[in-house]
């Protein structure tokens, strides 16, 4: 397994993996979770966030051609979900800038997976987003989950503060939150997931050492 950076202009050098990664997020989203989202009629989830500023952390399979997880960050100088959709949650304004993205649309492949094949997934994302933003100098990521995923969030190894308080949204409470990045961040969640941080910015590659 390796993990990879798509950037906007490199979405077609991962054109197979892409479209796995949409297909997946409705079979999970959509299908399994019960969201209601605009894609809900379509065999794949794309909402108005899967932009020209949207950068994707995929992890793929050594030939790089399948989907095996994703994450999607956003920079926060434009439109995302927590300025718009859930802009609500912080009636102050959340926290943006050029050091500030927001994290969304979290998956890992529904093809056979256990609950210990996703957390393994999970992990090696979270060491990917973490050493993006050391690559980028982003020092706070912001996102909106259930809040009964929170204990999740705090398992992988990040530090995560509240931006909000829990709120019903279709029977489910949600909040914001931010996660602070520093010095001690990527050596911490790497210890949780076991692996070696080895990302190339030039080629936006990191690999798997479990």
């Amino acid at each position: 397994m390796q993990l990879k950076i798509v950037e906007p202009s490199q979405r077609w050098q991962f054109s197979r993996a892409m479209m796995e990664m949409h297909h997946h997020r409705k079979r999970i989203f959509v299908d399994r979770l019960g969201w209601e989202l605009p894609s809900k009629g379509s065999w794949l989830e794309v909402d108005e966030f899967d932009n020209d500023d949207a950068v994707y952390i995929m992890a793929v399979s050594e030939d790089g051609s399948s989907h095996l997880g994703s994450v999607r960050l956003l920079p926060t100088t434009a439109p995302h979900m927590l300025s718009t959709l859930f802009a609500g949650l912080c009636p102050g304004g959340a926290p943006a800038g050029e050091d500030v993205w927001e994290i969304s649309r979290l998956v890992a492949t529904p093809e056979g997976a256990d609950g210990r094949n996703i957390l393994r997934i999970h992990r090696l994302l979270a060491m990917g987003i973490v050493e993006f933003g050391r690559i980028r100098g982003i020092e706070r990521f912001t996102l909106v989950a259930e809040s009964h995923r929170m204990p999740a969030l705090l398992s992988i190894g990040w530090r995560v503060l509240p931006l909000s308080l829990p709120i019903d949204s279709g029977g489910c409470l949600i909040e914001a939150a931010e996660i602070l990045i520093d010095e001690g961040t990527f050596d911490h969640v790497r210890r949780r997931a076991g692996g070696e941080g080895v990302l190339d910015a030039s080629l936006g590659q990191l690999r798997s050492a479990a």
